[in-house]
Order: structure tokens, then C-alpha cells, then sequence
């Protein structure tokens, strides 16, 4: 009897204490005579939270009354809270700003209850914590955070600006700068990254870049990277498949994008590139010259398209990717340009060679107009033991004469010596899809010959198995059509058996075999054994796969000197 009476007491008490506390007990209800107003409040020292991907950041909320507008409650509260997106337009009307809704993935209430003591303006804190869950880089987000309820009594209400805001994002990162080096390469984010490349190059030695990001470069004014002699400043640069957009360079030495390629190039593409020159020399998107006298240089999975001019007067070379190549290797590029120059040697992916060079699995489309020695894929092949494997154009090609589907000269650039001359150059497995194909020379005069393969060839060069389609298009000069020039099949020719030529002067034109009137490039490709590894099959025109990672090519070595042409070594 006694213990129960005394925990009847207690009871009593307890209830007591409460109603002391909270001003009286009506109807077993809590009753506040005094409307309290209250607004939330954020606790940080950040005006925007930027959070790590994959971390959390915890801030305080707590609720604050609004004296100046309203009053306190005279009983002890309990409040909670929430986010509330339908504020955020609000906030970024009032603020001017374009800001996203916070998603639900992003925060949570870990303690959401707080304590207003009796008549108290500041309650206790309550622990939201922020993540990056479902957020996007680059975006900002603002979270509205209001007082959803209290739990004693209805006398209470917002205050008439009642949020508290938390502005947060993913904290930006700073870029891996890199060293330079093969195992660290400096990456490129910016137009300003490529603008800094110069700076980084040393004579003598490889210097490493990696692009991490497609770039635009309108309107940036381009010098090249290495124009200058004695052109030792070696690169290799991996363009990890992006993309630079409207690249233009009309620099005075060597307008391109490297000037000198001394080292490596692969996997990147430019697009609406636009190249002027207006002092001639050579010429291309991608470099000027790709390597330098007893030096190699290599481009691999480079894409180019736009637009290349330059001017008459010059016999150096023009092409869509290289002007020169000397001692170069070119694979699995391509070339979708228009070129127009008044020069000699101009081909869709190259103008010539200055050294052994080799390329193969290429392809060009567009069109190209310029003098003689003139090509779908290059415009000649002028040193022993170069070679063309596996390529297709399907360019509109206009020159003077010495015109080709594939390659305007191939004979050590020698006007006689045809049927002598045993150059080693090998033209085959090539595919010559050309809308067309015309000598434009009119003065009244025999030129040397056009081909729908190569238009004027050593015999003794090996030239295998290369096709054009049924429909072709093609037109000699007008002096060599009257004599007789045309385009017939040929056999495969190499040193043992020569090419048979033509009875005329100057006809020593390649023009290999008529496709079968149902055969596609892709079908004829497949046919001559050209790889799946680096073609993709899969339409009417094979394209290039992209690589799976960057290419391990191996180091060039910068040194040397490009080679200067004289005059006399060139003819009309």
C-alpha cells in the first residue's frame, strides 16, 4: 500500500513539473497562450557546399523565433523539418540565379526533432547531412529547408520568410596537370592547355600530352608547335579519341597544327579545321611535314575534316593531314576535305613523300583541285620503297595532269626511266571509288599521263589487285585524249613482270581492274583480305574502328634536319 501510494506521488509530481513548465493543463491538452513565429536557420560556414564525389558533408538546422515580426511560445516546443523543392524558383527569382533542385538521393535528416525551451528564441540543432549522391558535376543545387510541424500545439506559424537555404555542388577538382612523361603525360582540358603545349616542348627530348576533353578552338590565333629549325622538338600526342573543333592556323612558317610532326600523333579527330596559307610551302591539317630528314614520325587513328588552300608558285606539297611525309608510317586515318592549291603534289591525305614512307588502311572523301601529280590519297611517291596498302578514296579529283584515283606520280619523280627505273614502291589492294577523275590541261600539248590508280608509274613497281567501280568518271588532257590515252584493265605488275604500258609518249598510267557491278568498297575490302581489327564492315563504305586504349607506339628519337628541296629536282 505504502509503495503504491508513493508511486502515485511521483506520478502526480511528474505531471506537476509539465504543466509548471508549459503554463497549465486544459482537457488534457497543452495549451500556448502565446503564438510563437518561427523561421529555420542553416548552420555553416560555406555559402555554397561543395562536397567530394563520394563523401558527405553534416550541417546544423535549427529553428529561430521571429521577435521582430512575432512572438515566442510560452510552452516548451518540439519541431521538425523538411526540404522543400517548390521553393527553389522562388529563390532563384529573388537571387537571380538558375540553380537546380536538390535531389531526395542528396540529403538526409539524421536528428530531425528540436527543442524550443518556454519562451526561447534559439532551439536546439538538428543534423542534415549532404552527399553527391545524384548529383552532376558542373551543376549547383539549392535545398530549401522549412519547419514541417510542432508537436504540442497548433498556436504557432512561419515566419513570413520561413527557409533556410543550402546551396552545395560536387567540389571541383583540380585536373591532373601530368609531368610529361610516357607513364605521366601533361593532360589537356582547355583551349588554355593547348595554348600552353609550346611551352612544355624541349629540344631533344619526347614530351608526352594526353587530351581529356573535346576542345573548341574558334577564333584562337594558332601558331604551330614546332616550326622552327632545326625542328628537334619531339611529341607524342595522344588524343584519346576527342575531338578539337574549328582548328585554323594561317601562320606565316608551316600552317598546320604542329607544323613539324617530330615524334607521334594518334587517335583524335579535328573537324570544321580551315588551313591558308598564302606564302606556299608545305601544307596539311595535322602537320606540314610528318617526321624530319633521318627522323620517323608516325600518325595513327587521325581524322581530319575541312578545308586547305594554298597558292601557286611552289612545289612542297599539300594534303589533308601532311603536306610531306619523310620517313613517316600513317595508319588508320582519314581525310573528309576540300582542297584547293596551285601547286604540284597535292593528295587528299598527303602530298608527298621525302623519305621511305609507309601508309596504310586509309581513306579520303571530298575533293580535291590543284596543278599536276595529283591524288585521291597523295599526290607522289618520289623515294624508293615507299608503299600504299589497303586504302580507298572516294574524292573528286581535278588537276592539270598526272591525275589519279589513288596516286598522281610514282616514279622517283623522273619524267623518263618508266620502263627502267625499279623504285620498289608498292600500290596495292587499293580501292578507287572516285566520283571523278579529270586531267584539265588544254593548252594543246602531250602531258604525262592520268590514271584511275596512279597516274604515271615506274613499270616495275609493284601495283596488285587495286579496283575502281564500273561508272567511273574519267577525262585525260585534252592533247592525250585526242592521241589516244584511255583507261583499260591491267594486270598485277611488279619488277619481274613490268606493267605494259600504253603506245604513246607519256602513258604509263596504273589504272588496275573494273570492280564487278555489284561490289561495294566494303565488298571489295572483305575480298583483298583488308583487316576486321581495324575496319568496321558494317556499311556500303568501311570506316576506321576506334581504339579500345591509347596506341603504344614506339618513341621516336628527335634529331635531324628536314630536308631542303632545290628546285631543279622538281619538273614540269
Amino acid at each position: 500500500m505504502k509503495k503504491y501510494i508513493l508511486m502515485l506521488a511521483l506520478a502526480i509530481a511528474a505531471v506537476s513539473c509539465t504543466e509548471k513548465e508549459n503554463g497549465g493543463v486544459s482537457g488534457g491538452q497543452t495549451v500556448a497562450t502565446m503564438k510563437g513565429m518561427y523561421y529555420a536557420e542553416v548552420i555553416s560556414d560555406e555559402d555554397v557546399i561543395e562536397i567530394n564525389t563520394g563523401k558527405t558533408k553534416t550541417v546544423g538546422v535549427r529553428a529561430i523565433a521571429d521577435t521582430l515580426n512575432g512572438s515566442v511560445s510560452d510552452i516548451k516546443l518540439t519541431l521538425s523539418f523538411k526540404g522543400d523543392a517548390a521553393a527553389v524558383a522562388a529563390y532563384n527569382k529573388a537571387n537571380n540565379t538558375n540553380y537546380t533542385a536538390c535531389p531526395g538521393s542528396a540529403y538526409e535528416f539524421v536528428t530531425n526533432e528540436v527543442m524550443m525551451p518556454r519562451y526561447g528564441v534559439t532551439s536546439s540543432t538538428a543534423k542534415l547531412k549532404l552527399s553527391t549522391a545524384g548529383l552532376e558535376d558542373g551543376v549547383t543545387y539549392v535545398l530549401p529547408v522549412v519547419i514541417d510541424s510542432v508537436v504540442e500545439t497548433d498556436n504557432w506559424e512561419l515566419s513570413a520568410k520561413p527557409y533556410a537555404y543550402v546551396v552545395l555542388k560536387i567540389a571541383y577538382v583540380a585536373p591532373n596537370a601530368g609531368s610529361g612523361t610516357k607513364e605521366d603525360p601533361y593532360n589537356l582540358y582547355t583551349v588554355e592547355d593547348l595554348l600552353a603545349m609550346g611551352g612544355k616542348l624541349e629540344e631533344g627530348k619526347q614530351v608526352f600530352f594526353r587530351l581529356q576533353a573535346d576542345i573548341d578552338m574558334k577564333d584562337v590565333s594558332w601558331q604551330p608547335l614546332n616550326f622552327a629549325s632545326p625542328y628537334k622538338l619531339g611529341i607524342d600526342f595522344d588524343g584519346n579519341g576527342h575531338t578539337i573543333d574549328n582548328f585554323s592556323c594561317d601562320f606565316a612558317s608551316y600552317p598546320s597544327f604542329f607544323g613539324v610532326l617530330n615524334g607521334s600523333c594518334h587517335d583524335v579527330t579535328f573537324t570544321n579545321a580551315v588551313i591558308e596559307s598564302e606564302v606556299g610551302g608545305a601544307t596539311g591539317i595535322v602537320g606540314s611535314y610528318c617526321g624530319t630528314s633521318g627522323i620517323p614520325a608516325e600518325a595513327h587513328r587521325v581524322h581530319v575534316q575541312g578545308r586547305v588552300t594554298s597558292p601557286g608558285g611552289n612545289k612542297n606539297g599539300t594534303g589533308g593531314l601532311f603536306g610531306r611525309i619523310c620517313e613517316a608510317t600513317i595508319t588508320a586515318c582519314s581525310a573528309d576535305v576540300e582542297i584547293e592549291s596551285g601547286e604540284d603534289y597535292v593528295g587528299g591525305l598527303f602530298g608527298y613523300d621525302s623519305g621511305v614512307s609507309h601508309v596504310s588502311d586509309c581513306w579520303t572523301t571530298g575533293k580535291v583541285k590543284a596543278g599536276s601529280k595529283v591524288g585521291g590519297i597523295g599526290g607522289g611517291f618520289i623515294k624508293a620503297g615507299s608503299t600504299m596498302y589497303n586504302c580507298y578514296s572516294t574524292m573528286d579529283v581535278d588537276g592539270s595532269f598526272q591525275a589519279a584515283g589513288i596516286l598522281g606520280h610514282a616514279n622517283l619523280d623522273q619524267k623518263n626511266g618508266n620502263d627502267t627505273n625499279d623504285p620498289g614502291n608498292h600500290i596495292e589492294c587499293c580501292i578507287a571509288w572516285n566520283p571523278s577523275v579529270a586531267a584539265t590541261a588544254s593548252d594543246g600539248a602531250e602531258h604525262y599521263s592520268s590514271g584511275i590508280i596512279v597516274g604515271f608509274t615506274a613499270l616495275k613497281n609493284y601495283l596488285v589487285d587495286c579496283y575502281h567501280k564500273t561508272s567511273f568518271s574519267f577525262a585525260e588532257s585534252a592533247k592525250n585524249a585526242e592521241l589516244g590515252y584511255a583507261a583499260y584493265d591491267q594486270q598485277n605488275a611488279g619488277p619481274g613482270s613490268p606493267l605494259v604500258h600504253g603506245a604513246n609518249t607519256y602513258d604509263f598510267a596504273y589504272h588496275g581492274k573494273t570492280a564487278a557491278a555489284t561490289a561495294t568498297v566494303t565488298s571489295l575490302a572483305k575480298s583483298l583480305g583488308w583487316s576486321s581489327s581495324i575496319w568496321d564492315f558494317s556499311g556500303e563504305y568501311p570506316v576506321i574502328k576506334k581504339s579500345s586504349g591509347s596506341a603504344e607506339d614506339e618513341d621516336a628519337e628527335p634529331a635531324g634536319q628536314l630536308p631542303d628541296f632545290d628546285e631543279n629536282e622538281f619538273y614540269n
